[in-house]
């Protein structure tokens, strides 16, 4: 007992001047520092309640897009009747005038990060600890309780998250090469769409819309998305960014190479390609050495760490062209709420706001939800949008994937199958239909002119 009143009496880990230094860089620089601070820290990671509320004032101007110098947030606070709380403008004002410089700005974050690591630390001990004592709760039940508590801390730790194409491109591309050297390695491991049909109906993807392509499991959404990023990236020359929360980086360029050099994705990954198909897939990666593609495989994503790094891609590469999103019910919303449709209507909400912000178009993949699979003909609609009508309502233009005979996925390698888009919403043009032919093994959609319906695909 008397190591657990020892215990209680501990300083807990803080530095009140780092803190200081990170708040005052904010102010002294919101438009360079804000971005970076967002996708880093939390309210929870600074230790003193007044700097808790100070950071999440700032936190609040930077969503609305608000300037947010000293005289901004003193003026929030002082509306929400917290200024006093946080020792009034005359401490603002302390906080800005002890900081000169924010170069030193990153340097200030690593010690909040590991400071604030240690006390989320010190409260999962004492959380475990009580497991410990509640005899009531079986065994297995507190050990997994007490594996969540350490996870959960673990999960919080910061790690940059998007990657130019370039950066992974030869490097994973050396391992496909020595995968197939030694076949017994085998590791699973307004912008036109490129669609001159797609374009006929929307006329092509414009700056602010955003797009939701949806489908049940398995019938393309993140291959078309892709196929539009190809195109984007290395027909048109424009800037993409991909934020993938269910497929790595590694997987997603994959995609691309084959797709690109029209070769069958599984042979690529495990390394059966004859030494002509090598040579299209070496002609594939050339293309992509140069293309502005930015990817962010963050397998979990809040709606606000998503805004900063979009804004923070946007500002190194000189504006962005196109963001993809795959998939949105994937997104965390960041808000405390028990009902889920609640959720997905304000990641929806959000998406369209980053569109409109960064006047691109933002495409995202969407699930569909059963009730497709039930209905006699398997023919999607807009109510079938998974988890929210919000989606339907926020979108500018809703493509749902349709494919018309399901056995039809038994294909064999040689064939493709005939997938049906469906326009089922167009803030500012028609809706309808067309049918394109997709490829599954080299995740290639094209029109159906070009091999046929029925034809093998010669790759």
């Amino acid at each position: 007992m008397a190591e657990v009143r020892e215990l209680g009496v501990r300083r807990l880990p803080r530095n009140e001047e780092a803190e200081c230094q990170v708040l005052g860089a904010a102010m002294l620089e919101p438009e360079e520092v804000l971005p970076f601070l967002v996708e880093r820290l939390t309210p929870d990671h600074f230790y003193l309640p007044a700097h808790r509320l100070i950071f999440q004032t700032l936190v609040d101007l930077f969503q609305q897009n608000k300037h947010a110098d000293t005289v901004a947030v003193g003026n929030r606070l002082e509306e929400k009747g917290q200024l006093d709380k946080v020792g009034g403008r005359t401490y603002l004002a302390g906080l800005l005038d002890a900081v000169a410089t924010s170069a030193a700005v990153e340097h200030y974050v690593g010690i909040l990060e590991e400071k604030a690591l240690r006390r989320w630390l010190i409260a999962a001990g004492a959380k475990v600890s009580e497991l410990g004592y509640s005899e009531d709760l079986p065994t297995d039940s507190a050990l997994d309780q007490a594996e969540e508590e350490v996870f959960k801390i673990a999960s919080r730790r910061y790690s940059p998250r998007y990657h130019r194409l370039r950066d992974f491109l030869e490097q994973h591309v050396n391992l496909l090469i020595e995968i197939h050297k030694d076949p017994k390695r085998r590791p699973v491991g307004a912008l036109s769409t490129g669609f001159d049909q797609f374009d006929a109906y929307t006329g092509g993807l414009r700056p602010a819309e955003f797009i939701v392509i949806a489908g049940r499991p398995g019938t393309g959404k993140t291959s078309l998305a892709l196929n539009i990023l190809r195109s984007a990236a290395l027909d048109q020359g424009k800037k993409v960014g991909l934020f993938s929360l269910e497929m790595t980086k590694e997987q997603i360029l994959e995609k691309l190479i084959a797709s690109e050099a029209q070769v069958d994705l599984k042979q690529l990954r495990h390394g059966y390609l004859s030494p002509a198909k090598l040579g299209l897939v070496a002609e594939a990666v050339a293309k992509f050495e140069d293309a502005q593609v930015f990817v962010d495989d963050s397998s979990t994503l809040s709606v606000l760490s998503m805004k900063a790094k979009a804004r923070q891609m946007a500002k190194e590469c000189g504006g962005l062209d196109l963001i993809i999103v795959d998939y949105l019910q994937l997104v965390d919303a960041g808000i405390k709420t028990d009902v889920r449709e609640q959720q997905i209507a304000y990641v929806s909400r959000s998406l369209k706001a980053l569109a409109k912000e960064l006047n691109v178009p933002l495409i995202a993949c969407s699930q569909l939800n059963r009730a497709v699979e039930r209905r006699e003909n398997r023919r999607p609609m807009l109510s079938d949008l998974r988890e929210s009508g919000a989606i339907e309502q926020d979108a500018d233009l809703v493509v749902l994937i349709h494919r018309q005979d399901p056995a039809e996925a038994q294909a064999s390698p040689g064939e493709a199958l005939e997938v049906e888009l469906i326009i089922a919403k167009q803030r500012n043009g028609p809706t309808g239909q067309f049918a394109l032919m997709f490829h599954r093994n080299s995740a290639t959609f094209y029109p159906e002119e070009k091999f046929g319906p029925k034809e093998p695909v010669p790759f």
